[in-house]
């Protein structure tokens, strides 16, 4: 229960960072969602069996898991968009490398709402190869500040990676 209501108080804290639009809440947020990530995955670390430190690293944590199974390396887990106008379509392709030792299989990617469609390649990554997850955001009856989440559920450890989008939406203009 207290770890539940952690991991609420984090999504909430989340949630009202990323309306602000500060590189350096960014980088806060994208650490909170790192940490949210751990929490779901109870913050195993599989080459050892243990739990990590409490002074260690995320990164520190990320080169372990690198010497056992199947990892992501992602080129980015953030994209901002930017202004556009409300009804445009937002296109984009976040891009991995499998820098485990197994093949990367992805079982899942999903988003936190309708509006954005993430695409995955059903076949799995040989260690060392790239993949790419192609996102499509539609703005249409959206407005204001966005920031929509996709999961990746994969044979990685910690089995569920984030994806994010940020952006602002304006209402369009009549002639």
């Amino acid at each position: 229960m207290k770890t539940k209501l952690s991991l609420m108080s984090l999504v909430a804290l989340i949630f009202m960072v990323s309306s602000c639009g500060n590189a350096d809440l960014e980088k806060r947020l994208a650490n909170l969602e790192r940490k949210v990530n751990q929490l779901e995955n109870g913050g195993v670390v599989r080459n050892n069996g243990t739990l990590p430190a409490q002074n260690q690293t995320v990164s520190n944590v990320q080169e372990q898991n690198l010497s056992a199974g199947a990892a992501f390396k992602w080129d980015n887990t953030l994209y901002n968009f930017g202004t556009i106008q409300a009804g445009e379509v937002v296109n984009y392709t976040f891009k991995f490398t499998n820098s485990g030792t197994e093949p990367l299989s992805i079982q899942s990617a999903s988003a936190s709402c309708g509006c954005t469609v993430p695409n995955y390649s059903r076949n799995p990554i040989a260690p060392g190869e790239t993949g790419e997850i192609v996102v499509r955001y539609d703005s249409n009856g959206k407005v204001g500040q966005q920031s929509p989440v996709i999961t990746i559920v994969a044979n990685t450890n910690p089995r569920q990676s984030r994806l994010s989008l940020r952006g602002f939406v304006q209402t369009s203009t009549a002639p």
